[in-house]
């Protein structure tokens, strides 16, 4: 497939270890394009969260460079596999509480409030308390509250895992149409079949380095 979109993010020979050249990543070279949802697998300690974090300014490479080739300040979101969700408070509370988090101003936190609630299915939720709500629920909340802030990049640590089919589908759907928004994806799976439903490319990465790629997904 001849990519076409604009290259948002590049990686050159970037590399983070922790102790020893076997544990982290790199080198690691890369680019990252808009409207494309880019596919990450590999066994686990591959390095796959390292590489992600890489990309999102979690953390800084020892070597090498991340080059951001567009304005990307405030507009990165960052879903880790670790749900982050205050139980205590509802649905719509937590997608406000992180819309202001993020610098939005009162008047757009609510309809996008709405809108992302709507299109996960739990608007008959949306006033209930997180700690109420099943694990798959919880799941598509968890990537809710990082679409509040409309980003150009979205960073996913298996965004899916433990989740019901129904919010599995929700969740890859929902990438789908961010995709058409020019918004650039990167998708961390164990589940091929999610792989190739969605994802533009997909590539492996072993003991921390990028292997070929591994195929061409169906981004359909």
């Amino acid at each position: 497939m001849m990519c076409t979109h604009t290259p948002i993010l590049i990686l050159e020979e970037v590399e983070r270890h922790f102790g020893g050249p076997d544990t982290g990543v790199g080198p690691v070279s890369l680019t990252v394009r808009s409207g494309e949802i880019l596919g990450l697998r590999g066994s686990n300690g591959a390095g796959k969260s390292t590489l992600l974090k890489l990309m999102g300014g979690v953390l800084t490479p020892q070597s090498g460079s991340c080059r951001r080739c567009v304005e990307l300040e405030g507009r990165v979101g960052y879903v880790p596999q670790e749900i982050a969700l205050y139980d205590t408070l509802t649905g719509l509370e937590n997608l406000r509480f992180w819309g202001r988090v993020y610098g939005l101003p009162g008047k757009a936190i609510r309809p996008r409030s709405q809108w992302l609630l709507e299109r996960m299915e739990l608007t008959h939720k949306a006033r209930a308390p997180v700690g109420t709500y099943s694990g798959g629920m919880r799941r598509r909340l968890h990537l809710a509250t990082a679409l509040m802030r409309t980003p150009r990049l979205l960073l996913l640590d298996e965004p899916t895992v433990g989740a019901d089919p129904r919010s599995a589908q929700l969740i890859l759907d929902l990438l789908r149409h961010l995709r058409t928004l020019d918004c650039a994806t990167v998708f961390i799976s164990h589940q091929a079949g999610e792989l190739e439903q969605v994802c533009d490319c997909i590539l492996t990465l072993e003991r921390g380095r990028l292997l070929t790629s591994g195929g061409e997904g169906d981004g359909g």
